[in-house]
């Protein structure tokens, strides 16, 4: 691809609207500047950031930066990163969606967290599944992918649940906190779905992973 063309490419892609999703009780929408407070909370939360494969924030300036990454996923072509907010209220729960998008081989990562005030609540089923149709319709993925730190048995619950498979370990996959992770594969596949669309699970455990 020439360098006019890339350029051209580039400027479709800012150009697309950002895709805002409904649920019955939640809004899935772009990430804001304005969100830095909340999600910082929600970032910095002991029980929320238990199995993060990121060194723990301490300043909001990095929950800023973080933002600033997740904004850039859906204009750069490489996956969208929806706030998870209230349609009652606009309160932001946390966030989901897709990265490490390889459009060539029909597939994507999904990562997500929530308030763990939020947890058990049956919002994490609804962000998730909503996300996933857009996935698998809009986004035509094949396969949708999630990574989840070894350990963390309610995301692996909220996942197998969710119609996810477990594929086997990645050894050492990620380095964090001083050390390397072992990474557990999910796998989701488009056939997986039942009659087109999938179902939600009534009260899935809800539970970071990004």
């Amino acid at each position: 691809m020439c360098g006019r063309d890339m350029e051209e490419n580039a400027m479709q892609k800012q150009d697309t609207p950002f895709p805002v999703l409904f649920t019955p009780r939640l809004r899935l929408c772009a990430i804001e500047s304005s969100h830095a407070e909340r999600l910082h909370a929600v970032w910095t939360d002991p029980l929320v950031i238990e199995y993060l494969v990121l060194d723990p924030f301490t300043e909001l300036r990095q929950s800023e930066e973080m933002i600033g990454l997740l904004q850039w996923l859906h204009p750069s072509g490489e996956g969208v990163r929806w706030a998870i907010t209230l349609r009652s209220d606009g309160t932001v729960l946390g966030t989901c969606g897709f990265h490490n998008w390889k459009k060539e081989h029909g597939r994507a990562e999904m990562g997500y967290e929530l308030d763990s005030r939020m947890w058990r609540q049956g919002f994490m089923s609804e962000a998730v599944f909503a996300a996933l149709e857009y996935g698998f319709g809009t986004m035509e993925l094949n396969r949708v992918e999630a990574l989840v730190t070894e350990g963390n048995q309610r995301s692996r619950g909220f996942l197998e649940k969710a119609g996810f498979r477990l594929e086997g370990t990645l050894r050492q996959y990620e380095w964090a906190r001083g050390r390397y992770q072992d990474q557990w594969m999910f796998s989701l596949l488009k056939e997986d779905r039942k009659g087109g669309q999938f179902t939600l699970v009534p009260q899935v455990a809800d539970r970071i992973f990004v």
